[in-house]
């Protein structure tokens, strides 16, 4: 009842993060103030997450890898982020870092490229499998146990902190089929 009060009253001064719903004249108002009440409430339940808002660059260059669904340089993103004024290579990588220490892109070693993360975002507990023909690429999931395993490969010689795991082959469409 409280939310419907504030809301009768300049409902964006007290919630910034409402549209401006109440200027659509072709729909009527009972139905924007619910609306509102239902915008005000998914706001307060996002705000409970602790993922920081990704900045516009950021946005921008996720966006573009998404999109892609192949891997990407830097200078191939560079080239499709033009459009949305990021125009300078240290703006791309500043914000491929950004999105890499959150898990949300990965960077390829063989290939020298960025894919987005399947899972929107990781704990760095992972490998890919890498299509040599058409690039696709699957990432791979690793459990405690297995990036254990893979740490203790490391000499003694060499303290391990990170594993990078590629795995290079064919994917099922690239394969030649087989006769029978």
């Amino acid at each position: 009842m409280r939310r419907m009060a504030l809301l009768g009253q300049n409902k964006t001064a007290r919630m910034p993060h409402l549209f401006r719903l109440e200027r659509a004249k072709d729909v009527p108002k009972r139905t924007l103030r619910a609306g509102c009440v239902l915008c005000y409430i998914i706001g307060m339940n996002a705000a409970h997450h602790t993922q920081p808002k990704l900045s516009r660059n950021q946005s921008e260059v996720l966006s573009c890898l998404r999109q892609a669904k192949e891997p990407m340089s830097a200078y191939a993103i560079l080239d499709r982020v033009r459009e949305a004024g990021i125009s300078h290579p240290p703006t791309v990588y500043r914000a491929l870092n950004d999105l890499m220490q959150r898990g949300m892109v990965h960077r390829l070693q063989s290939r020298s490229a960025f894919v987005a993360c399947d899972h929107g975002g990781c704990d760095g507990k992972f490998a890919f499998a890498i299509c040599r023909r058409c690039e696709r690429v699957v990432e791979i999931a690793l459990s405690d146990a297995d990036q254990a395993a893979l740490l203790d490969l490391a000499p003694d010689e060499i303290s391990a902190e990170q594993v990078t795991l590629e795995i290079a082959g064919l994917c099922q469409d690239c394969r030649p089929h087989l006769s029978a």
